[in-house]
């Protein structure tokens, strides 16, 4: 049921995500971010879909269908989450929207630290962003640090992703994306490609499937860079689906990036480790596709 409501008590005009946002505390950024850009928000009887629209007291701000409440964040860590404990080293299904370490200001508890309470002391070995889901690695200490280091550094992991992405874009059937990456000067939360400077950021990928307006891709970053695999893909056209940074937030209910296997090599560990976090279901690839390989 649409809601209507006057805004008051504002010191001068405010964007109307910001007004959106107070208004419903529980839904979170995103959601708001998706209101506006489907087109379910009218002010002053008209429909707008500019997050940063400027809303002043008397503005009457009507919303077609008011966001849910985000779901309760964890507050124990969810034994479906394990996928393998061999000891030295534990695998875990990180879910989207879960923070993998502790952050500023953060109100609920990260991965890492529910993982902790579970199982005593861990270190958390990479990270994936909040909005990714699927495999972390965590270690118990001891030799296992010193060889998984050798064989990051080495080259030797081979980490594997799932994610769909809009179509059409400049994505081939199958290829490698090299474009250097910088911190952005405009978003200190970004980054970049750069044609000189910054860090060599290589990602392999294979185009599974294409359906309308999406495609649906595996990914084989070959470097570890902060958000390669958002931007490399949203530099050739091909953001990912749910990107509040590199896309259109409006265009899926979460980030549709999955961290799917990571891959330990035999020749430091003395035999393959190997690591799978099944697909969600909203990965689902359509029934009849346009490409496949």
């Amino acid at each position: 049921m649409a809601e209507r409501f006057t805004v008051s008590g504002q010191a001068g005009a405010q964007r109307l995500d910001r007004i959106l946002r107070a208004r419903y505390p529980q839904s979170g950024r995103q959601a708001i971010q998706r209101l506006i850009g489907q087109r379910q928000v009218l002010v002053n009887d008209r429909t707008v879909w500019l997050a940063s629209w400027a809303v002043s007291n008397g503005d009457v701000i009507t919303v077609l269908t008011p966001p849910a409440p985000l779901p309760a964040q964890p507050d124990v860590f969810d034994s479906a989450w394990l996928l393998a404990d061999e000891g030295d080293l534990l695998a875990v299904n990180k879910p989207a929207g879960l923070l993998a370490e502790p952050k500023r200001g953060a109100m609920r508890p990260s991965l890492l630290e529910l993982a902790c309470a579970r199982f005593g002391a861990l270190t958390l070995f990479h990270r994936l962003d909040r909005d990714t889901s699927g495999v972390l690695l965590f270690t118990r200490g001891g030799a296992v640090n010193a060889l998984l280091t050798q064989a990051f550094q080495a080259g030797l992991v081979v980490k594997e992703y799932a994610a769909i992405v809009m179509a059409p874009n400049r994505l081939a059937a199958s290829g490698v994306i090299e474009a250097r990456l910088r911190p952005s000067p405009r978003r200190r939360d970004c980054m970049e490609v750069t044609a000189t400077g910054g860090q060599r950021a290589v990602t392999r990928y294979i185009v599974v499937a294409t359906s309308g307006d999406r495609a649906w891709v595996r990914l084989f970053p070959e470097t570890g860079r902060q958000h390669q695999l958002r931007v490399h893909l949203a530099y050739l056209g091909a953001a990912i689906l749910g990107d509040r940074l590199y896309g259109d937030v409006a265009s899926a209910p979460r980030l549709m990036l999955h961290a799917h296997a990571i891959t330990l090599p035999a020749a430091i560990f003395g035999q393959v480790r190997r690591f799978v976090a099944p697909l969600p279901a909203e990965f689902a690839l359509p029934r009849t596709t346009n490409v496949e390989t």
